[in-house]
């Protein structure tokens, strides 16, 4: 519980063209041999990603990517690795030697992250001017990413490395168009790593959760909360799942009482109370069952939905549930998960939404599946898209698929709200953000 979760954590992607010098960047920044370093070309090949805690910035994921000069029979394949990554960062780190003008190959990936609204902070790799200067003293430098302060510049040297940089910039002016931030790349100086990680954390990370919270709005101090956690086949064993565990956790952020059960159990704890709860929480899988238990003045809920509104627009979600009745034989649809996980005998994605779907009339849909990073560019071809909760996805990629969908004309629902409303109690389940989804 004390560990941010991969999916809240800010992540920032570090791009460039091969021996740009991206993976001794990362591990000077980190002040860990994060990634593998090499003076042959292509050494990073798909995208390696590390989650970690970097002051000023916090908790973070850093993906280090491969170059997009890359030339081997692979690399438009790696590209295309690269470029889902530009859909998932909230920061981007972009890389250029002042040795080598930019080509069009930096100018498309620049571009690229502009329009996807990330925030750039590029910075100039200066090391062939360090190399200069260090031969005119006649000294020889090891570059050692493990030990990244060895070096300390005279003041002379550090100016002349700064009109370096200035003049590199100036005679490009169209990076300053793209870029959020400009800043040298001295490998060899701990100060210059210093005053890197406070450019990246002076910037603003695009869709990032912030302050916004799982009960946002719903909880008080000295609220009794009942969780519905099923233990089932599918239950991982030994520990709750993600929302479940970070809905407890944020009970207890807000001081109230956070009361975990399983379905049958429910009535025996609501009995148990001086008061009634708060509200009654629950796995969308026991929706049906849990509103029979639940009297109608407590509030119910479940995970899915909590994820759908912290994560993405609710309101888009649930539009898409009028998309369910017009489904016919012959339908497209397709369930796509955030998470790759082995599939039980009785999953939720492969197995019990088409039985439910099924037992609603609704046979010999063409269903296709998604896990993971996978999601398709086109959606178009599809007449319903169904969603898991997403807790395993950056909300940007969460905002993303939404405006995906949206944007094409694909109405799109995730698991708790088709839940939901294949019992007839959507309604119910919505109650608490009513205002939200109109506004």
């Amino acid at each position: 519980m004390e560990q941010t979760p991969k999916a809240n954590r800010v992540h920032i992607g570090f791009f460039g063209r091969c021996n740009a010098g991206k993976s001794t960047l990362i591990n000077m920044l980190t002040d860990q041999p994060v990634s593998l370093v090499s003076d042959v070309a292509g050494t990073t090949t798909d995208p390696v990603s590390k989650s970690m805690e970097i002051l000023p910035l916090g908790p973070v994921v850093i993906s280090d990517t491969a170059g997009i000069d890359d030339t081997t029979e692979l690399g438009v394949l790696r590209m295309e690795k690269t470029e889902e990554v530009v859909k998932k960062i909230n920061l981007a780190v972009y890389v250029l030697r002042t040795d080598e003008e930019p080509t069009s190959d930096d100018m498309h990936w620049l571009g690229l992250l502009k329009q996807n609204n990330v925030p750039i902070a590029l910075f100039i790799n200066e090391i062939n001017d360090i190399n200069e200067i260090n031969v005119e003293n006649k000294e020889k430098v090891e570059l050692n990413t493990a030990n990244t302060d060895k070096v300390e510049l005279n003041t002379a040297d550090k100016e002349k490395l700064e009109s370096n940089t200035s003049a590199y910039i100036k005679s490009h002016k169209g990076l300053s168009d793209l870029a959020t931030v400009i800043g040298s790349a001295d490998f060899t100086s701990n100060t210059k790593r210093i005053e890197l990680l406070d450019l990246l954390g002076g910037l603003t990370p695009l869709d990032v959760e912030g302050e916004q919270t799982l009960l946002q709005g719903l909880v008080e101090e000295g609220d009794a909360i009942i969780l519905v956690c099923p233990i089932d086949s599918a239950a991982p064993k030994g520990r709750l799942i993600l929302p479940q565990v970070q809905t407890i956790r944020e009970i207890l952020d807000y001081k109230g009482l956070a009361l975990v059960c399983q379905t049958e159990e429910l009535p025996s704890m609501i009995n148990s109370l001086t008061h009634p709860p708060k509200m009654v929480i629950c796995d969308s899988q026991a929706f049906d069952r849990v509103d029979e238990l639940t009297p109608h003045t407590i509030p119910l809920t479940s995970f899915s939905i909590l994820m759908a509104r912290f994560k993405g627009k609710l309101q888009d979600l649930v539009a898409g549930v009028n998309a369910i009745k017009n489904l016919k034989p012959g339908s497209k649809v397709l369930i796509s998960e955030g998470c790759t996980h082995r599939r039980q005998c009785d999953d939720i994605g492969t197995v019990k939404i088409p039985n439910l779907l099924k037992k609603q009339g609704h046979t010999d849909l063409q269903l296709e599946f998604t896990s993971g990073g996978a999601f398709p560019k086109d959606v178009s071809q599809y007449d319903l898209i169904i969603h898991c909760g997403a807790c395993m996805l950056t909300r940007r990629e969460v905002l993303r698929r939404i405006e995906c969908a949206v944007v094409q004309g694909t109405p799109i629902v995730n698991y708790g709200v088709l839940i939901a409303a294949l019992h007839g109690i959507l309604e119910r389940a919505i109650s608490p953000f009513i205002d939200e989804i109109k506004g």
